[in-house]
């Protein structure tokens, strides 16, 4: 490109010394003005100032012979590209005047490990009715969580220990505290199932022991003498509209996790694979909390960071602190 350029120059500086030339016997005048030659330099005996017409330096479209070779030079950048020459070679015009694409650079895309977590439910009877089994399958069917077995020793009691509403909040936070129980659900039924009936489903969280919301669904209508199975199907009818909308509400809680040991730098805590934990996670750790009347458990200070490194059992997992404090037993984990 010096080359070129060199060579528009001394094109330029001959086409002055000619107009120069021509016109030595003129004298100054209103018609003419003297200016700096441009060129001076580009050959021998090129002298130090030029006279040229005054309308190419003064209202006038015509660029100057500068202004040329300043455009001329720019054609040739766009054509040879942004790119510069290495200071010991010698640019030379490309090949084609067809600049080829360049191809886009595709980022790579890391894996996302921030996977919400699957909560653990509890489905509890107010009375011993026999609708454990078939909400649990249906939740289970939906997807709405980790359905915790019905055989627990904590199940074991007698359901007629939940009559009073005013317990169910306590037991909650004692399911979440012995198994890791997001989310306990109280199911109410009448004693004798019939068109109209209402089942009644109340949703507790384990953290805060507050009643979530209850939800409810009705038996639908049906001829018991027409068949013999029609009120079977009635009933999983409702519990199919039941689950549905125990789902709905279960899926807007927050899922908590909680530190269960602490053994030099490994971190265990009573959630893994199955609660769908994946390896590299990073999981913050809270120390401990408040409820908030009337809305809930509230999260308090975050003292760390922990990233899973293996798991333990069928749903425990353990990490290694990443970031922050050192983790005690009974912190709270949430998701990163």
């Amino acid at each position: 490109m010096q080359r070129f350029l060199l060579q528009l120059a001394k094109l330029a500086a001959g086409c002055s010394l000619v107009f120069v030339a021509a016109c030595a016997t003129k004298t100054a005048s209103d018609d003419f003005v003297e200016v700096s030659n441009p060129y001076i330099g580009a050959s021998p005996g090129a002298p130090a100032t030029i006279w040229v017409p005054r309308s190419s330096v003064e209202g006038s479209a015509v660029p100057r012979a500068s202004v040329l070779v300043e455009k001329g030079a720019s054609k040739l950048s766009e054509v040879m590209g942004s790119s510069k020459p290495d200071s010991n070679e010698v640019a030379s015009a490309p090949a084609s005047s067809q600049v080829q694409p360049v191809p886009a650079v595709v980022p790579v895309q890391t894996p996302q490990l921030n996977i919400s977590p699957k909560r653990r439910i509890a489905v509890l009877e107010v009375k011993d009715n026999g609708l454990i089994l078939p909400l649990s399958n249906k939740l289970e069917h939906l997807e709405a969580g980790i359905l915790l077995d019905r055989h627990l020793p904590s199940f074991m009691g007698k359901y007629s220990a939940f009559p009073d509403r005013s317990d169910w909040g306590a037991f909650s936070v004692r399911m979440q505290r012995e198994f890791g129980a997001n989310v306990s659900v109280f199911v109410s039924a009448p004693d004798r199932i019939a068109p109209g009936k209402i089942i009644l489903g109340a949703v507790y969280d384990g953290f805060s022991g507050y009643l979530v919301r209850t939800v409810e669904a009705q038996m639908p209508s049906y001829t018991p003498p027409a068949d013999p199975s029609s009120p079977s199907s009635a009933l999983n009818v409702a519990l199919d509209e039941l689950a549905g909308k125990l789902k709905s509400v279960i899926a807007f809680l927050p899922w908590y996790g909680r530190v269960v040991s602490v053994d030099n730098d490994r971190v265990y805590i009573n959630a893994g694979s199955e609660t769908g934990l994946k390896l590299g996670q990073l999981l913050k750790v809270y120390r401990g909390g408040k409820v908030v009347p009337g809305v809930g458990f509230a999260l308090g200070e975050r003292v760390a960071i922990v990233e899973i490194r293996g798991f333990v059992g069928a749903d425990g997992a353990f990490g290694v602190v990443k970031e922050g404090k050192t983790v005690q037993v009974d912190d709270l984990i949430a998701v990163e």
